[in-house]
């Protein structure tokens, strides 16, 4: 008689293989929540939702459609669109359509950041420049399109040294945005003998957020973060273009920045610590939005002048029997996936390119999670270091804080500041040297090619050169957390498939090898 044991092993190995891959599955939340928005918020939120599907067994999907759609979505599909988000609010005509529509809703930060400059430039010897410095009204001359070469006398005074007869390709949102809208409220409020000539122009209402900006000649318009990312680091067509985004996007593709002037006369590059540093300045609006005036005017000289907010837009409770609210079991998810990004999801926050939220804001994320319909988490305690892993909770900014910092940020030449790993070295007019950067945009106080001489706090300590002209500076290579787009339960199931198809063949030779042993018994 043959034994059955080879079919009863076959059996048991498929059973385990699936058991294993269904574990997780088992313990997950099967109700999913929707959302919808920013594209300046998205490359968080996508690491966050992985965490949570992960840690957590949550499901959170999110449609990257832009500000304005997000808005329009939670206001006109309530039923498809639970959450939405935004860098700025409702405008008027959009809070009338909610108080029709019978949705009571509720406004909460969800993550800082510095909106960035990223550019694509070479100079005469075809290397890429990585140093460009630009004042608020330079920026307003390139974005409004008054500045059409890079070696127009503005933007070579801001940068010290000679730039290349390259034409300006000023890239800008082609989609409604919030992003737009933050970035020409900086140059209105900064540079109004420039932006409101351009606004009147353009037809532009002064008292509404600009969400769609004008798409005139010579600026090109991308839709989405990731489109103006994208043509940007396109070679060739890219050569001359510059566009504003969330500075996560340039830190993905390794691409530079341009560092901002800000009120104190320095150059600063949109780092956490510097997005940090600037956001003190804000003051909280009644319905906890932040009003950015200040922030813009900063006095502090390591402040990067357009840093703000993103707001999540979620239901409130409410006693009006119209209002369709949120399902218990969707309230319990959102609340969770609150909490999560108001505490542990910061911990990634620098080094995806963004700044954490500091401990005030957590705060408001636990009030707006007991806001919520029926159904929400408990929140019984308020955030403390010790429940909340919001790198704040202990005043630091997390990993990666540091990623773009440079001496850029003190308005000096090169030189003076680096940091600890790698090796570059940089040659110069009358010296030269090597250095050794680490997460930073400078080189190491090894012998610079700048005009001003210094020792910096890298771990090599050296003279600067006595160059004529300011020196070049070296970017380090940045790390950032990679997400799939189809993160979580879909690669699952490609595991059971690969799992599958490798060991199939496997076991089935094993078996056979089995059946003839017994056979010849």
């Amino acid at each position: 008689m043959i034994s059955r044991a080879p079919k009863r092993t076959l059996k048991a190995l498929v059973a385990t293989l699936l058991c294993g891959t269904f574990a997780t599955a088992a313990f997950a939340d099967t109700t999913t929540i929707n959302g919808a928005g920013s594209t300046w918020s998205a490359v968080a939120i996508d690491q966050w939702r992985a965490d949570v599907s992960n840690s957590r067994g949550l499901s959170v999907n999110y449609n990257t459609v832009g500000s304005s759609a997000g808005r329009e979505r939670f206001i006109s599909l309530p039923e498809q669109t639970d959450f939405a988000v935004s860098e700025i609010p409702f405008l008027p005509d959009e809070v009338y359509r909610l108080s029709v529509h019978h949705r009571a809703y509720q406004y909460l930060p969800i993550v800082a950041g510095g909106t960035a400059l990223m550019y694509n430039l070479k100079d005469s010897a075809g290397r890429q420049i990585r140093d460009l410095r630009l004042s608020p009204t330079t920026v307003a001359g390139i974005f409004t399109g008054k500045i059409r070469f890079w070696d127009d006398k503005r933007v070579v005074d801001d940068y010290g040294k000679a730039l290349p007869h390259t034409p300006v390709i000023p890239v800008v949102r082609s989609d409604g945005s919030g992003t737009s809208a933050q970035f020409a409220a900086f140059l209105k409020h900064e540079v109004p003998s420039l932006w409101n000539p351009f606004a009147k122009a353009n037809a532009l209402d002064s008292n509404v957020p600009v969400s769609n900006y004008p798409l005139i000649d010579p600026l090109i318009g991308q839709s989405g973060s990731d489109g103006i990312a994208n043509y940007v680091a396109q070679p060739g067509i890219g050569l001359g273009a510059i566009g504003y985004l969330e500075s996560a996007y340039a830190v993905q593709r390794n691409f530079p920045v341009a560092a901002v002037e800000n009120h104190s006369g320095k150059f600063v590059l949109p780092t956490s610590h510097a997005v940090s540093t600037a956001l003190k300045a804000a003051t909280l609006n009644s319905d906890r939005t932040q009003n950015l005036g200040s922030v813009y005017t900063n006095a502090n000289p390591l402040a990067y002048p357009i840093s703000s907010y993103s707001y999540m837009i979620v239901p409130k409770a409410s006693a009006d029997a119209k209002d369709l609210g949120l399902s218990p079991d969707k309230s319990a998810v959102l609340g969770k996936f609150m909490l999560y990004f108001a505490c542990d999801g910061q911990a990634s926050a620098s080094l995806l390119g963004y700044s954490p939220l500091p401990k005030n804001l957590i705060s408001i994320v636990y009030d707006a999670v007991k806001a919520l319909p029926a159904g929400h988490p408990a929140v019984t305690a308020e955030p403390t270091a010790a429940n909340c892993k919001n790198p704040q909770m202990t005043g630091d900014l997390g990993a990666g804080a540091d990623m773009l910092r440079g001496s850029l940020a003190y308005g000096a030449s090169a030189g003076t500041t680096g940091g600890t790993t790698g090796t570059t070295t940089n040659t110069g007019t009358q010296g030269t040297g090597t250095s050794t950067p680490g997460e930073t945009t400078a080189p190491t106080n090894g012998a610079g090619t700048g005009a001003d001489t210094g020792t910096g706090t890298g771990a090599v300590t050296g003279t600067g050169g006595t160059g004529t002209n300011p020196g070049v500076y070296s970017n380090a290579e940045p790390t950032a957390i990679v997400v799939h787009s189809n993160a979580g339960t879909t690669l699952t199931w490609a595991g059971i498939v690969v799992s599958l198809v490798l060991l199939a063949p496997l076991m089935y030779a094993a078996v056979r090898r089995r059946k003839r042993s017994l056979l010849q018994k």
